[in-house]
């Protein structure tokens, strides 16, 4: 079966949002307000930032020639750089209401930790506050070199976590895990081994179904040690994907009772470029399609990818 490949249209950031060094890490719809999350924020004036669903949807019927301008939101946070050890930034973040959660991810002594916090958004003034009492230590299943949870998206009243590495050779019954949004411990649902990383999730539909953003940099071969790549079983592998070395794509998956499995949907493979995009952040656009960020690699690049079938 065909699973033809679909080229991002870059939508030019402008302003403090395009800077490299932040090296964004998630996407969230907050309302009709797209969330630009940083792994890094300035510990001088932490922030966010965001666009409206309006101006992007104006800006892809438009002549799409001028950039935009993702405007701030302030962050009121603890030191986590005191209260967790090797602190290495953000990783996910959805929102239930006005209640954010996030992911944020630390490295001490070689061993990575994943946290689950909480914080509450005040949209007419710009600004999230981040609970400093709320830090929930997620059960990392293995030890890899910056592998961490790095998706979270809502699912009923509760949330579900995701691990980036579910590959075969390195995880032989991946999980995800379910919490309660009192950030207790519920269960975990099984999901198929898939290679390569899980960087996020789109939201879940009224089916059960989700998008995954699997990506593969040939540099982490020796982390992830990939195996049989089963996402294209049945499926035309795309013609960059023939060419390079590198993997992108979204892969549909549904919540089906205990258990999380693939749909019958194509794999959505991204036209290719030399240098491999470090896409990290993934929100569906209604039924246009996805909108996606990457961090520094190899720059800040936000982008909209069309659905081509549905």
């Amino acid at each position: 079966m065909l699973a033809g490949e679909v080229l991002p249209i870059e939508i030019p950031l402008k302003g403090e949002a395009a800077e490299r060094n932040l090296e964004m890490s998630g996407l969230a719809w907050y309302g009709d307000n797209l969330i630009l999350m940083p792994q890094y924020v300035d510990k001088e004036a932490p922030g966010f930032y965001y666009l409206s669903k309006e101006s992007i949807n104006d800006w892809l019927d438009g002549d799409r020639t001028s950039g935009l301008k993702p405007k701030p939101i302030r962050i009121s946070m603890p030191s986590f750089e005191n209260k967790i050890g090797g602190f290495e930034g953000f990783e996910a973040i959805c929102f239930m209401g006005q209640k954010a959660f996030l992911i944020i991810e630390s490295k001490h002594d070689g061993v990575m930790k994943s946290f689950l916090i909480t914080g509450e958004m005040n949209f007419k003034k710009k600004e999230l506050s981040i609970n400093p009492g709320k830090l929930e230590q997620l059960n990392v299943p293995v030890n890899l070199k910056n592998m961490g949870f790095e998706s979270i998206l809502k699912y009923n009243a509760s949330l579900m976590v995701f691990f980036e590495a579910n590959g075969m050779n390195v995880m032989k019954h991946p999980k995800a895990d379910l919490y309660t949004n009192a950030l207790k411990y519920k269960t975990n649902l099984s999901i198929p081994n898939i290679e390569y990383r899980i960087t996020d999730v789109s939201d879940v539909d009224g089916k059960g179904r989700f998008w995954a953003l699997n990506h593969y940099w040939p540099g982490e071969r020796k982390i992830l040690l990939p195996g049989k790549d089963f996402i294209l079983d049945g499926f035309n592998e795309g013609e960059t994907h023939q060419k390079y070395e590198h993997v992108e794509r979204l892969v549909e998956l549904k919540i089906d009772g205990d258990s999380i499995t693939r749909t019958d949907a194509p794999p959505v493979q991204l036209v290719l470029s030399e240098k491999s995009r470090n896409w990290e952040g993934l929100v569906r656009l209604g039924n246009k399609g996805f909108l996606m960020i990457t961090d520094e690699h190899p720059r800040t690049i936000l982008s909209f990818v069309p659905l081509i079938y549905n």
